[in-house]
């Protein structure tokens, strides 16, 4: 009787648990433990295919470079007749007389080993050279896009706050997304989907914009426009600008992004912390260009471009605009995640509704009802049937 009670009791305490443990999935919040997370297929949400453009990371691996070798061109001085991309990935220069060729040399084997040399001719004593990626460098950018394409949306999508989300590479470069329980499909894209990339481009102000539009664009320079939101109207104005190409500094050296909420208006505005690189750099150019305006870019638009007063030390800054309280947010979220290493492009979606998963759970629960019944029953006529059969004085 003793031993009877045990495991009665034990089984009680089993049961209990059991109950204890479904509540929250069967009835959400009226009990503080964690309910169960349904997937794709029982609870819907939302299914992409995505294809990391490798081509436009292997473009701009070329970009730094050719940027970073015309900066050191300028410094150390060497004198170039033509500095060009060619077919945007490859660098093609004409360097003059024989002191700057030797100069030149030296830096390519110094500080740009991993360029290769498709073309090299000395003619009239003026070098024509033609360089680019090899093949193995080019397919390793390509590889390392993939990785951090999909390591910076599963960083997105973590802070988005989707429970067991399904993020992996499908072949050479594509990634597949699955999002349980999303309903707002077209957030869910945007913040994917969104370069994310960061540049504060110094705006000048000394040449006419209309000629520009017109088609005088100065060199090193482009049109790009600030866009704003009426928020009684709701109409959007775009108001062009001319910036410098070359970014006086990048979201690379970000360390933190977070949402905050405006003293005067109580708008909702990102603010942004550098690194101490960062924060050095930034002094740098708000100190050299006081009373100038420096645009902050966005994957190409112009949110604010506000007016240098004076040197900002404290490597600290911040992103207004006609910002809703989740648009402000996402933005934080894809600038704290990084940016993108390519564009990602959308090659298949779909939206899972939940009517299969609701008849799947439902049949679920009633088998399991239909079956721990069927189990009592055969248990209670089985060992009733038993007992009596060994108790029988006809045995």
């Amino acid at each position: 009787m003793k031993n009877l009670s045990w495991k009665l009791i034990l089984i009680a305490a089993v049961i209990l648990a059991a109950v204890i443990y479904v509540i929250p999935t069967l009835r959400p919040g009226i009990w503080p433990h964690k309910k169960i997370n349904l997937g794709l297929d029982l609870q819907g949400g939302m299914h992409l295919v995505l294809e990391v453009q490798t081509d436009k990371a292997v473009e701009n691996t070329v970009e730094r470079l050719a940027q970073d070798m015309r900066d050191m061109l300028r410094e150390e001085r060497i004198r170039t007749l033509s500095f060009e991309r060619l077919d945007n990935l490859k660098i093609a220069v004409k360097v003059p007389d024989e002191a700057n060729i030797a100069k030149f040399d030296e830096l390519l084997d110094k500080d740009f080993r991993e360029l290769r040399i498709v073309d090299r001719t000395v003619k009239d004593n003026v070098l024509n050279i033609v360089l680019d990626l090899p093949e193995k460098e080019i397919e390793h950018i390509r590889q390392m896009a993939v990785a951090q394409a999909l390591e910076t949306i599963r960083n997105r999508i973590d802070q988005f706050g989707v429970s067991e989300p399904d993020i992996r590479i499908q072949g050479q470069q594509r990634i597949l997304v699955q999002l349980p329980g999303v309903n707002n499909t077209e957030r869910a894209k945007d913040l994917i989907g969104k370069t994310a990339l960061l540049e504060f481009k110094l705006v000048d102000d000394t040449h006419d914009i209309q000629s520009a539009l017109a088609g005088n664009v100065p060199p090193g320079e482009e049109i790009l426009y600030e866009v704003r939101e009426d928020k009684t109207t709701h109409r959007v104005q775009k108001t062009p600008l001319l910036v410098k190409k070359r970014a006086a500094l990048t979201g690379a050296y970000l360390t933190d992004a977070s949402v905050k909420i405006g003293s005067q208006y109580n708008d909702p505005y990102v603010s942004i912390t550098f690194d101490k690189k960062g924060a050095r750099l930034f002094e740098r150019v708000t100190g050299e260009n006081v009373k100038k305006r420096l645009a902050i870019v966005l994957d190409g638009t112009i949110y604010s471009a506000p007016v240098i007063q004076d040197r900002i030390a404290g490597g600290e800054a911040s992103i207004t605009g006609s910002f809703t309280a989740d648009e402000a947010r996402d933005l934080a979220i894809v600038l704290r995640a990084g940016a993108l290493p390519a564009p990602v492009k959308i090659l298949e979606e779909r939206t899972v509704g939940p009517s299969l998963g609701t008849d799947s759970i439902r049949m679920g629960l009633l088998s399991m009802v239909v079956g721990g019944i069927l189990v009592v029953l055969f248990m209670a006529v089985y060992y009733k049937i038993s007992g009596w059969w060994q108790t029988s004085p006809w045995c």
